[in-house]
């Protein structure tokens, strides 16, 4: 409160977290990270006493709570976990929040991470074990490639599965006999493949989410690009905005480029498996790259095929012999948002180029089949014998 009555405005949370952090890195690198596996032997230690003496607040509590503190500082709260009582062994799934891009703009998506300490339970059930580590393996996938509901679905969905394995085991005091071992194995490997169908329904979705947004981070830099060469242009040439054929330049420049993502989209929409493959496991940052690649090859074949339009290597004339912009406009869109069409046309220019008028290699060899000795009925040469 200064003199005057009036109340000082406070300073943002993530300004003065980021101050706390700038302002103690040595104290922040002192303080030991604490493994999941030691927050598990701290958590059967502090359950041990409690059953033991029933104190409500046994010594080994304040010892497991100061490691739980760390651990979430680390990696996030606790969304839900399974604690054994026969054993220290435990899975958890925590949520960390996603940072700031740049410390103070939008936020990233949160990370949620699947947490397993079961050796010590599982040490005489090796088939409950097989299949902890397949949940283990399928969480690793999920939080690598999913996001959003869909993550969250995913992760607690495999928590549950290796929560009912873990109670299977703890209700037998660590010793399952081989039929209650055979049974949980079946219905928890029925379980995981219902959620493996789920994770690549959805991995396929979000797959195409991600290379969408490239598609647009794709656009971007091509618009950038165009601001760019016309401003280089304009200092080191004769730059005019309104020319005729600046404008269609940049008129195919921009077709060709939406012409490539209304032909993904289109084909992403189509509800065929395989009119767009695209293999979500890569990862984010790959086909984030390779969506922004899309737009930028549906511009240069745009361009290529207007530059031989004009060059006078191709010869399409419309009923009129006027060719406008729109004319132009209409062959870009269609290069961009087909490559294999675009590749026929532009192969009539590469034979003008070549200068091939005669007649194609494969008539050529197959007029010299028709014109051979077996052809004509002559009789073939035999090789000496003797």
């Amino acid at each position: 409160m200064s003199s005057s009555g009036a109340t000082t405005p406070a300073a943002p949370a993530w300004l003065l977290r980021r101050f706390r952090t700038r302002a103690h890195p040595e104290a922040a690198r002192a303080t030991p990270s604490v493994s999941f596996p030691e927050l598990v032997w701290a958590h059967y230690l502090y359950h041990g006493e409690l059953r033991r003496d029933g104190a409500l607040h046994p010594p080994a509590e304040a010892e497991y709570r100061k490691l739980l503190e760390r651990f979430t500082q680390e990696n996030g709260r606790v969304l839900n976990s399974y604690w054994c009582t026969s054993e220290a062994s435990a899975v958890a799934l925590t949520e960390q929040p996603g940072t700031r891009v740049a410390g103070f703009l939008w936020r990233r998506p949160p990370q949620i991470r699947f947490h397993s300490a079961t050796d010590w339970v599982t040490r005489d059930a090796a088939e409950l074990g097989h299949v902890l580590h397949t949940c283990e393996t399928l969480a690793i996938r999920a939080s690598e490639v999913l996001n959003g509901t869909s993550e969250r679905i995913t992760m607690q969905w495999i928590l549950s599965v290796a929560g009912y394995v873990l109670g299977i085991i703890d209700q037998a005091d660590g010793k399952p006999t081989a039929q209650q071992s055979a049974t949980a194995a079946k219905r928890s490997k029925t379980e995981l493949a219902q959620v493996e169908a789920y994770y690549d329904r959805v991995g396929g979705k979000t797959g195409r989410l991600v290379y969408f947004g490239g598609m647009m981070a794709g656009l971007g830099w091509l618009a950038a690009l165009a601001v760019v060469g016309a401003g280089v242009y304009s200092f080191f040439g004769t730059f005019h905005r309104h020319d005729v054929g600046t404008e269609t330049f940049f008129v195919c420049y921009g077709a060709g480029a939406v012409g490539a993502v209304v032909s993904v989209m289109s084909r992403m929409g189509s509800g065929k498996d395989d009119a767009f493959s695209l293999d979500y496991e890569v990862g984010r940052k790959a086909i984030r790259r390779i969506g922004s690649f899309r737009p930028v090859i549906g511009a240069i074949f745009a361009i290529v095929l207007y530059f031989a339009l004009r060059g006078g290597l191709l010869q399409l004339k419309t009923a009129s012999g006027n060719e406008t912009t729109f004319f132009y406009a209409t062959l870009a869109f269609l290069a961009g948002f087909s490559e294999r069409r675009a590749r026929i046309v532009l192969g009539s220019a590469e034979r003008v180029l070549g200068g091939a008028t005669g007649v194609p290699e494969e008539e050529e060899q197959g007029s010299g089949r028709r014109d051979s000795p077996a052809r004509r009925g002559a009789p073939a040469q035999a090789g000496s014998t003797g």
